[in-house]
């Protein structure tokens, strides 16, 4: 199904150039190069503000600054750390269906914190954007400041993830609103700019978690310095943002504070509403919503069984457990965007789910089949494939929506989208937990227990990935009947 398939007035022109630049912000390991003077000055010179417009340079500095050091800070709860931390850490301090439970939430915090973005669209209104994720990046620290002080007890894991949810949510709302920002600081070569600050935050995680997973191995208690160290490293970014000028601010903030404007955004409550009315109106968005709900939820449901059989089953610890969660698909995730960018600049995102979900299914599989005959070069193979599919989800999930929307309809539709992401990612981990919890109570072992909620992980993300296959069929077909009718 080609672009002239497309139900929206959106242009493969312009995609395509936000594709290219999105590309371009990528190492390109394909083609032949002339001699380089080394690969420091290689790296240093892509990330370079010389090459920014002139216009954008002071603002990519401080963005830059903002992106390298917050993502220290970031690095102390991401999902996947988390939920490695957690399970390694309380083991033997909570019970262990309890504990279990606790990975699940902790691990899909991001999405979770997903449901609340109507609240940070209302709340952030009218007001100075660099200001309010200021406001945003102080909790952040502050709540990853506070890990230090969580003891290790059943309240002190509650604790925990209540403060994991908290600096989720907060960062969820910085994620929701620096979009406004770039677009008015990156008039030109913004898929550019915001691949590179990308790349460095998906590394600087990933790197950041190595570093305390091997620490953490020596003597766990270190993460109670490595806490306060991160978000003392985060204030950096604060002062960086604190300095940022936005382009155009005053017309943008007149623009929003327009009653008329201010009606249409509407109220928190009112999203579920707002997600109602889209999929009810759009049978077609409706459809990929559901192929999306689908293979997200089997998607989801592998990682905290995954984190469980990684110490129960493998007997790994911190760092192993890291490397095989987040380390490999960070790393390797920016490698595979440039292959996925090509296939979704030619193709409508219906066909380019078609394609691109089976890489989640074959991770998925290579996860089960690792569990079942106990082989660690499965579950290597399976995060190899996280990472391609990830690198793809990654495009899709900014521009996907836009085959389907009108254009003054995006951002609705891209609410619905995240707002769903949120529903699966709370439901998603606790009903795996839940059912691995249920098959251990008929002493079954942990590697059956596993395995069997592994199956039904693997069987829905299947069905999503088929799903999409007949979407994009039927849509085909229907373009087709129309041509030839013309």
């Amino acid at each position: 199904m080609g672009r002239g398939n497309r139900v929206t007035t959106t242009t493969p022109s312009h995609r395509s150039q936000e594709l290219a630049a999105a590309s371009a912000a990528l190492p390109d390991h394909g083609r032949d190069r002339a001699p380089r003077v080394g690969a420091a000055s290689s790296i240093l010179g892509y990330f370079s503000p010389g090459r920014v417009p002139p216009m954008s340079r002071p603002a990519y500095v401080r963005d830059l600054v903002t992106i390298v050091f917050f993502s220290m800070t970031l690095a102390a709860v991401d999902n996947a750390f988390v939920s490695v931390y957690v399970k390694q850490t309380y083991a033997g301090v909570a019970p262990d269906v309890l504990l279990n439970f606790v990975v699940a939430i902790v691990g899909s915090a991001s999405e979770i914190a997903n449901i609340l973005s109507f609240f940070w669209v209302t709340a952030s209104h009218g007001a100075r954007k660099a200001v309010f994720i200021n406001g945003l990046q102080l909790a952040v620290i502050l709540l990853v400041a506070a890990l230090a002080l969580v003891p290790q007890s059943v309240p002190g894991l509650l604790i925990l993830a209540g403060i994991i949810l908290a600096a989720r949510v907060c960062w969820s709302g910085i994620i929701l609103l620096r979009p406004t920002v770039w677009r008015a600081n990156y008039p030109r070569e913004r898929a550019a700019i915001v691949g590179r600050f990308s790349s460095v935050q998906q590394v600087i995680v990933a790197v950041v978690g190595v570093a305390l997973g091997l620490f953490l191995d020596r003597n766990p208690e270190v993460f109670k310095a490595a806490a306060p160290a991160a978000a003392l490293l985060g204030l950096l970014a604060v002062a960086a943002t604190r300095g940022l000028r936005v382009r155009r601010e005053r017309s943008l903030l007149a623009a929003e504070r327009d009653p008329a404007v201010g009606r249409r955004i509407g109220r928190p409550w009112q999203g579920p509403a707002i997600v109602w009315k889209v999929l009810r109106k759009d049978a077609r968005f409706a459809q990929f919503m559901g192929c999306m709900f689908l293979l997200g939820f089997g998607n989801i449901m592998v990682v905290p069984i995954l984190v469980i059989v990684l110490r129960d089953q493998f007997s790994y610890g911190y760092l192993a457990s890291i490397v095989l969660i987040s380390t490999i698909p960070y790393l390797l995730m920016p490698l595979a965007v440039p292959m996925w960018a090509r296939l979704l600049d030619r193709a409508h995102v219906v066909r380019f789910r078609a394609i691109h979900s089976w890489s989640f299914c074959g991770a998925a599989v290579c996860f089960l089949l690792g569990v079942v005959l106990h082989a660690p070069a499965m579950l290597v193979a399976g995060s190899l494939l996280l990472a391609v599919g990830y690198g793809g989800g990654s495009i899709a999930w900014n521009l996907g929506h836009v085959d389907f929307s009108p254009p003054a309809e995006t951002s609705q539709y891209m609410a619905t989208h995240v707002t769903l992401n949120g529903v699966r990612g709370l439901i998603a981990p606790l009903f795996a937990v839940a059912m691995y919890e249920r098959l251990r109570a008929w002493n079954l072992d942990v590697r059956e227990s596993a395995s069997l909620v592994l199956v039904l992980a693997v069987v829905l993300a299947v069905a999503g990935a088929a799903g999409f296959v007949w979407l994009n069929k039927s849509m085909s077909a229907i373009a087709t009947m129309k041509r030839s009718h013309v």
